[in-house]
C-alpha cells in the first residue's frame, strides 16, 4: 500500500476516540454506512481488522493503537497548517474533548460554556468522565485535549494547579449551629449522603473509615447535582467541597458548617500536554479552560462572602 487517504485516517481517528461507528458518524456529520465503508477500506488496505466489536464498543487492535499514535499527530499538524497560525475562535468549527468528574460538570461547565458561547460560538465540546487510571494515556494519544481532576500528578502528564479546595458539611442547619464544626459524634447521628467512590471521590469515605465514624444512615449517590433537593426533602446532610456548597446555598435553603480538618484539603488540577499535540487551536482551548475554572473559583468565593449565611462557610480564598 503506497498511501492512505486523509479522509480515511480522519474516520479512523474518530472511531478510535469515540469507540462507536454511530458516534463517529455524528462527529463527522456523515451517515453510519459511510463510516462502515471507510473502515472496510482501511481494513483491506492495512490487512488488519483494526477494531473488534464488544459490549464496551469498538475495541482497537494492537495495529490500531500503533496507527492512532501516528495518525492523530499527523492530522493535528495538517489541520494547524491548513487553518493557519492565526487561529480565529470567532469563526472556528473545531471540536475539543475534555475529561471531567461529575463535580467538574456541575461546577465548571456553566462558566466554560458561557465563555465558549461568547468567544467561539462554532466550537463544540465533548465531555467524558474522568478515569484517573487512563488519563495519561488518553492525553498522550490525543484522545482528549485535557482533564480536570483532583488526582495526584503522575509525572507523565504536565499539570497546572488551579485552586485548593476543602470539604464542609451541608444541611438545612439552624442559625445557632452555623460556624460550629461538625465533629465525629455528631456525624454519627446524621443521615449522610456521599458521592460514591466509583465517581472518583473517595476522600470522604476514607476519612470516615479512618476516624471510625459510622453515620446513622448513608446514601451513596453518583452525581452532586442530585444532592440539593434530596437533602432538603429528606433532612439529611452531605459532605461536599466548599465551593459546591456555596453553589447549593445560592439556590436551596442549605448551609455549610466546617469539619475541623476531618477530610483533607485537595488541589484541583488541569492535566494536559500541549507539547505533544501543539496545534494553535488546542493551545487556545487550554488557555480558555484554565481561565474559566480559575474564574469559577474566584466568582464562587465572592458569592460565598456575599451570602447572608456566609459565616457558616469558611470564606477564605483557597
Amino acid at each position: 500500500m503506497a498511501s492512505v487517504d486523509l479522509d480515511l485516517l480522519r474516520t479512523f481517528v474518530t472511531i478510535y476516540e469515540r469507540r462507536s461507528l454511530t458516534l463517529a458518524a455524528g462527529v463527522l456529520n456523515v451517515t453510519q454506512p459511510s463510516v462502515s465503508y471507510a473502515l472496510g477500506r482501511l481494513r483491506r488496505d492495512l490487512g488488519d481488522t483494526l477494531f473488534v466489536r464488544s459490549a464496551a464498543g469498538m475495541v482497537p487492535t494492537a495495529r490500531a493503537d500503533q496507527l492512532y499514535a501516528v495518525a492523530r499527530s499527523a492530522i493535528d499538524a495538517i489541520d494547524d497548517v491548513v487553518e493557519g497560525r492565526e487561529f480565529d475562535p470567532r469563526t472556528a468549527r473545531t471540536r475539543f474533548r475534555v475529561a471531567l468528574t461529575d463535580m467538574g460538570e456541575y461546577a465548571y461547565l456553566p462558566t466554560l460554556m458561557q465563555r465558549l458561547s461568547a468567544d467561539a460560538p462554532g466550537v463544540s465540546l465533548d465531555v467524558v468522565p474522568v478515569d484517573v487510571d487512563v488519563v495519561d494515556r488518553w492525553i498522550a494519544r490525543g484522545e482528549i485535549d485535557a482533564a480536570v481532576s483532583s488526582a495526584a500528578p503522575t509525572g507523565r502528564t504536565a499539570t497546572v494547579d488551579l485552586f485548593t479546595e476543602t470539604y464542609v458539611c451541608v444541611a438545612t442547619w439552624p442559625d445557632d449551629l452555623l460556624g460550629v464544626a461538625v465533629g465525629p459524634a455528631e456525624l454519627s447521628t446524621l443521615r449522610l449522603a456521599v458521592i460514591d467512590s466509583s465517581a472518583g471521590h473517595d476522600r470522604v469515605g476514607r476519612a470516615l473509615d479512618d476516624a471510625g465514624i459510622a453515620p446513622l444512615a448513608v446514601l451513596r449517590a453518583h452525581h452532586f447535582s442530585t444532592l440539593p433537593e434530596t437533602l432538603v426533602r429528606s433532612g439529611g446532610a452531605a459532605i461536599v467541597p466548599r465551593r459546591v456548597a456555596g453553589m447549593f446555598a445560592r439556590r436551596w435553603p442549605l448551609r455549610a458548617r466546617p469539619l475541623d480538618g476531618l477530610v483533607e484539603d485537595f488541589q484541583v488540577r488541569l492535566f494536559a500536554n500541549p507539547v505533544l499535540h501543539p496545534t494553535t487551536a488546542r493551545r487556545w482551548f487550554l488557555g480558555v479552560l484554565e481561565q474559566a475554572i480559575r474564574a469559577f473559583a474566584d466568582e464562587t468565593d465572592a458569592a460565598i462572602v456575599a451570602q447572608p449565611d456566609a459565616e457558616g462557610i469558611d470564606a477564605r480564598a483557597m
